[in-house]
């Protein structure tokens, strides 16, 4: 396609999505702050602005055509852009030495290049907000109302957990009801930091809790994940060294570790668990298909809106905490030393780790989570050169990994694995991969006793709901399932230095991928000390397995309404929340009420609930464990005599005894 462009004809790719993206291919790159290629266009913050045909428009939501004529450098252009950044200037927090984003911040950058030095407007008040409740920090007054974390959020994670709320000048991004995030249905995948702009949205930085460890005679332990080493050479400049992971332990032990393990290590012995967990399931026919769980914001995700399917995931811990398990419960035995001395620190290029091992029934394994940008502001402070140290091996045992294992730090790494262990294991004759679309990709892989596995990678939430759905309607027919939260997996996580866009992530998994080839090890099978780990350790089975469980999306408090008087009560709950409530579920609750009132039901107590996660079939009821669905009151009213019908007969057996 043929179009002109500041006087001069130039050919574009007749596919391209937008303006935006067609000139930037000829050398033109327009300025935009709320454009993101992966989600849909927005055109909210009018930078990107372009003359065509003598007409202003945002070359983000126009789409090229044959001839068209543009101007994209005018004096009217560039006194809009000047106009629009200090009017965003106007409303933002402009304290940048204390940011997050301070050298990496896209407004800061473009006031720098537009040659903004000072705002005409006066600083506009506005509601402020800090949420540092979750590993994900949230500070309303950096926010420009870009709408990328929401169209992130929403559109390729299919989570939704932020949205604009109020209207005009008052309009800010806020999870529903201005809940802190630790109460709502986010997953931790930090895919909301990845894409915004300005430091709204940032990290929750632990690395005052390192230095502590460090200086209190803690014998301080470090392991490093696989996609950590590649975008730290990113970071620092040094892409295509395949021993930036060794120069990375040199400098660990510089600055005081005791000890430094390869996650990829785990991994091995991750893949190598995995794969007979799925032979079992499927010589049982049971627990399929098998949902890898080294995602941990996958994990939550299931947990969240596919509770009944929480037993398809791999009962296998994620790399992290499975070396963390092994850390603290073998290799501090074989030092005769208390685990309660040993500090673990995890270096890992992803937010949810910092979750995963907060968790129940993790807590106390890894002590520490920090992700790559917090391993490049430590480097940073020492003010060592990391390209001039001497690499140096990581620490055995658990220092040796395969090419599968460093693999896992991309998408489709862990079934690749775990596949090729199935080779060693039962022998596979065929193995082929297509991909169905971006972010989904098919594998099969025939054994030699003529079983055809099928399995699916799969990247993006939004992806995995898809198939998950399709799973759960028949549509898809599959024994085992890889899913990454984070688009090209763990080297897209939300913890990996900016920028984190699509061409950084690809360029990241391209160099772990020549990272990997220079391995000597291909198959996890093939480790000497993870086999030996078996041999030596008999209960190595339970120690790195788990166990996940149905998880509320939304925290609150049930409200009283009609408390019981006596007895042991039966428990009514009406849920009000807003699908309930549109359905009818208020006018249910009084009439609940009266019912109670009028069959005097001193036993039966009533209260109002915010979810009871069953929105597709509102208004939702709950009597005891009994779930009612499509509630009303006639239904509710069987259940409740069902209940207290089995109360009198079990009280009657009492007596009799």
């Amino acid at each position: 396609m043929t179009i002109h462009v500041d006087g001069r004809q130039v050919r574009i790719d007749p596919n391209a999505n937008n303006l935006l993206e067609a000139l930037k291919e000829v050398g033109i790159e327009i300025p935009n702050l709320c454009y993101l290629s992966e989600t849909s266009s927005y055109g909210a913050c009018r930078m990107c602005l372009v003359e065509v045909d003598g007409q202003l428009v945002t070359s983000c939501t126009t789409k090229p055509r044959e001839g068209m004529r543009i101007r994209t450098n005018t004096p009217q252009i560039q006194q809009l852009r000047r106009g629009i950044l200090e009017l965003i200037l106007a409303s933002h927090n402009r304290d940048c030495t204390i940011c997050e984003r301070n050298g990496s911040c896209k407004l800061q950058r473009y006031a720098e290049e537009f040659g903004i030095r000072k705002v005409r407007f006066d600083q506009l008040p506005k509601p402020t907000f800090l949420d540092a409740s979750s590993p994900i920090v949230r500070d309303t007054s950096r926010c420009i109302l870009c709408g990328d974390c929401v169209r992130m959020c929403e559109e390729v994670q299919s989570v939704g957990t932020i949205d604009f709320a109020y209207r005009g000048i008052e309009t800010r991004l806020s999870p529903a009801f201005e809940a802190n995030l630790s109460e709502t249905e986010c997953v931790y995948c930090g895919q909301c930091v990845s894409v915004c702009p300005t430091g709204a949205l940032y990290v929750r930085n632990d690395l005052e809790k390192l230095y502590e460890a460090l200086s209190n005679g803690k014998v301080v332990i470090g392991m490093i994940a696989p996609a950590v080493r590649v975008a730290l050479a990113e970071e620092f400049g040094i892409e295509k060294d395949p021993f930036i992971a060794e120069r990375l332990v040199s400098f660990l032990k510089l600055s005081g570790f005791s000890k430094v393990f390869d996650v990829a290590f785990d991994a091995d012995l991750v893949a190598f668990e995995e794969a007979h967990e799925l032979l079992e399931r499927l010589s049982n026919n049971k627990g399929l298909p098998l949902f890898t769980s080294c995602c941990p914001a996958w994990v939550k995700y299931v947990e969240q809106f596919y509770p009944t399917l929480t037993n398809n995931l791999s009962s296998v811990k994620s790399p992290q905490q499975a070396l963390g398990s092994v850390v603290k419960r073998i290799y501090a035995k074989k030092l005769n030393l208390d685990p309660e001395r040993i500090c673990l620190v995890s270096f890992m290029p992803c937010t949810a780790k910092k979750f995963e091992a907060e968790r129940e029934e993790h807590a106390g394994t890894v002590d520490l989570v920090l992700t790559t940008k917090e391993l490049s502001q430590f480097i940073k402070a020492s003010r060592i050169d990391l390209k001039k140290l001497e690499p140096q091996p990581f620490d055995r045992p658990y220092g040796v990994s395969s090419q599968g294992g460093l693999d896992f730090g991309k998408s489709g790494g862990v079934l690749s694995s775990v596949i090729t262990v199935l080779n060693d294991e039962v022998g596979v004759e065929e193995r082929r991969s297509i991909e169905l679309e971006k972010g989904i990709k098919q594998i099969e892989a025939k054994t030699k006793d003529g079983r055809t596995i099928k399995g699916l990678m799969v990247f993006g939430l939004a992806n995995a709901r898809k198939v998950v759905n399709g799973i759960l309607e028949a549509k898809l027919s599959v024994d085992v399932v890889e899913v990454m939260a984070c688009n090209f997996g763990c080297v897209g996580g939300g913890g990996q230095p900016y920028p984190n866009d699509t061409q950084a992530r690809q360029s990241r998994s391209k160099q772990l991928k020549e990272l990997v080839s220079v391995k000597s090890l291909i198959s996890p099978t093939e480790n000497y000390h993870m086999r030996k780990l078996y041999e030596e350790v008999h209960d190595l089975h339970e120690l790195i397995h788990t166990s996940y469980r149905p998880r509320r999306r939304i925290e609150h408090e049930d409200v009283e309404v009609l408390p019981a008087s006596n007895g042991e009560k039966v428990m009514v709950k009406v849920c009000l929340g807003t699908s309930c409530y549109l359905k009818g579920s208020y006018r249910l609750l009084s009439e609940l009420i009266e019912l109670a009132k009028r069959k005097d039901y001193s036993s039966v107590e009533i209260v109002g609930t915010f979810c009871l996660e069953n929105c597709d079939h509102s208004p939702n009821v709950l009597v005891d464990d009994k779930l009612i669905g499509g509630a009303n009151l006639e239904k509710v009213e069987a259940e409740i005599e069902r209940q207290l019908q089995r109360r009198r007969v079990h009280d009657a057996s009492q007596t009799n005894v």
